[in-house]
């Protein structure tokens, strides 16, 4: 059982996204003022980051960061269960699995098995923290885009069938990828065959009934993700929407652009005002297609914006469409 119920995915509220790294565990003083300043924001979509998974014969052990779960749970459901309703507003608390440098996650997780891993994961995480939903954030060790094709070429029916057996185990929860703009590109928004996926991504994530078990992507614009030779709204245009709409029967997408969620980053010269009109633009951009609107922003992280939560969700909110 749930520490505290799961909700789904919002279908009319706008998602603001913060990716939360490090900030647990650190002195009980330094977290609370972290909850505090999460909790008043105006962000409902927290990340934790992030879970890393490692393999010790045929012992898998689950950790936040450095620390192991077992050593955490105690005192971080408390922190899960305030974060979600002990402010305004419903905030989901998601898992962020992966990152940079952290490939050995998805190897160990192959090794294990995933039926297995998410079994433990469910048991030992999931259900104590009453964590609301997964984040699969598959990255090179080192590299640019070469590597991260390779790596999605090695992994991506691991990501698959770990998307596909979270969701069957926990159906009300999100499960969302966070993929490099490149990567959404060509093998998210078009149907890119894979090693054991011979229609791609999206075709392998699609539910029998109707739907993806991919609820979006938070698509990486900063770094290894930034664009080059045009725009980030022309990217949006004619590398993504237009090839995810025209293959939208593999797919089962039904709202490109509310699955296709920009991220980005302060630090990358991505200041408040680049994102706000940025949105802006996407929403010109791919008017005429009939895609929707932008309804979703996500930021890399927490750290970067604690000193101006206030001004950064008030104004990433106000440009935002349900």
């Amino acid at each position: 059982m749930h520490a505290v119920p799961s909700v789904a995915a919002p279908t009319s509220a706008t998602r603001r996204i913060l990716y939360v790294y490090g900030q647990i565990p650190q002195p009980e003083r330094a977290v609370n003022a972290a909850v505090e300043t999460l909790g008043n924001g105006g962000f409902n979509v927290l990340i934790l980051s992030f879970l890393r998974v490692f393999l010790n014969g045929d012992r898998l052990e689950l950790r936040y960061n450095d620390t192991p779960f077992s050593e955490l749970n105690a005192t971080l459901a408390p922190v899960v269960r305030r974060l979600q309703t002990g402010f305004s507003g419903r905030k989901r608390v998601l898992l962020c699995l992966g990152g940079w440098a952290q490939l050995r996650a998805f190897e160990a997780v192959r090794r294990f098995g995933v039926s297995r891993f998410i079994a433990q994961l469910n048991r030992e995480v999931i259900a104590p923290l009453g964590i609301d939903g997964l984040d699969l954030d598959l990255e090179p060790m080192t590299g640019g885009l070469p590597e991260w094709m390779a790596v999605h070429h090695e992994y991506g029916k691991t990501v698959a069938d770990i998307t596909n057996e979270y969701k069957r185990t926990n159906p009300s929860h999100i499960v969302t990828h966070a993929p490099v703009s490149g990567i959404a590109a060509d093998l998210y928004a078009k149907p890119a065959p894979l090693p054991g996926l011979p229609q791609g991504l999206l075709a392998a994530t699609r539910t029998a009934t109707g739907g993806n078990n991919i609820d979006w992507l938070n698509v990486q614009f900063y770094e290894g993700g930034a664009v080059t030779g045009m725009t980030i709204p022309d990217f949006y245009r004619t590398r993504l929407v237009a090839p995810l709409m025209a293959a939208k029967g593999a797919a089962d997408v039904r709202r490109p652009l509310y699955f296709l969620t920009p991220l980005f980053e302060p630090h990358a010269d991505q200041p408040l005002e680049f994102c706000r009109n940025t949105i802006r633009a996407i929403d010109a951009s791919c008017r005429s297609l009939n895609a929707g609107s932008v309804d979703g922003v996500a930021l890399w992280d927490y750290e970067q914006i604690a000193s101006a939560m206030d001004r950064w969700s008030s104004g990433l909110q106000g440009v935002l469409r349900a």
